[in-house]
């Protein structure tokens, strides 16, 4: 079984789902957490196999 490499991605200066990177993490994927501002760094992270999941805050926020 492959480890899941998950890259998250936070739209807003407050996290949109607190506690998912910990929840990741104790199901066993690999976690990472990045602004989009920093593109190369993002962009390295997809060619290295992190698949990027884009958080968006709240509706109504």
């Amino acid at each position: 079984m492959s480890v899941k490499k998950v890259l998250l991605l936070e739209l807003s200066p407050e996290q949109a789902l607190p506690g998912l990177a910990e929840a990741l993490q104790r199901a066993g994927a690999e976690v990472r957490q990045m602004r989009l501002e920093d593109c190369n760094a993002v962009l390295d992270a997809i060619e290295q196999g992190w698949v990027p999941v884009v958080l968006k805050p709240p509706a109504g926020d």
